[in-house]
């Protein structure tokens, strides 16, 4: 069981912290894809109950990040290649659908937000920080579309896209060291197409941008087999 040095965690917010702290220290890769997350084990190291625990693996086990076995037994989420593939492609889909609509929809106070996340993001202190306000601007991309069932699904996948951009990240980090330049440059061309308000250019950008990412699967994947 990896040391998650969590400390112990407020009676009154057990539960809310305890999610919290698991989903981090997933997201952060501190708990790493294939780990098992016995109950006993992982509440003695938030110093909690197995209660908040089996709650906490259980809304883990609804948002995609943990994973049970056929013997209820809860491990953090592996990707294979096909599953990031699926979640690739279907980010590019609904991206690129809300790029297009708020290229149209755009206000003066979408736009004062989207710049607050991107001030945010070149002030990122790590790269788990980084990847969380990734998420955040193209969270604010479908915020702006206003688009309710996009939205929905946009939800409904949101968790495990977090979690795959972050494992990414870190790959991509390791063999390629641009991933903040990368992300501070898709994302201000991003705004100023946002800014002049052309609905096919943002779709397109936001295909191409999304499309990168599968275009280095292959490699990413082999570099992380290698460390393995």
């Amino acid at each position: 069981m990896v040391e998650l040095a969590m400390g112990v965690i407020p009676r009154s917010t057990l539960a809310k912290e305890t999610l919290n702290r698991l989903r981090r220290a997933i997201l952060s890769g501190e708990l790493a894809e294939g780990t098992a997350l016995p109950e006993s084990a992982t509440a003695a190291k938030l110093g909690v109950s197995r209660v908040p625990v089996r709650e906490a693996l259980v809304e883990l086990d609804r948002e995609g990040l943990v994973e049970f076995d056929s013997k209820g037994r809860a491990c953090v989420r592996a990707f294979t290649p096909d599953d990031l593939l699926e979640i690739l492609t279907l980010r590019a889909s609904l991206q690129s659908m809300a790029a297009r609509l708020a290229a149209k929809k755009l206000t003066p106070d979408d736009l004062q937000r989207l710049e607050a996340i991107y001030a945010a993001t070149r002030d990122a202190k790590d790269l788990t920080e980084l990847s969380s306000l990734d998420t955040a601007f193209h969270d604010e991309i479908v915020v702006v579309a206003r688009h309710r069932r996009l939205s929905r699904l946009w939800a409904e996948l949101r968790s495990q896209m977090e979690l795959w951009l972050a494992r990414l990240h870190r790959r991509r980090e390791d063999k390629m060291h641009d991933v903040r330049e990368a992300t501070f440059r898709s994302h201000r061309e991003f705004i100023e197409i946002l800014k002049r308000g052309r609905p096919d250019e943002a779709a397109r950008m936001m295909e191409r941008h999304c499309g990168s990412w599968e275009d280095l699967l292959p490699g990413l994947m082999d570099s992380a087999e290698k460390r393995a």
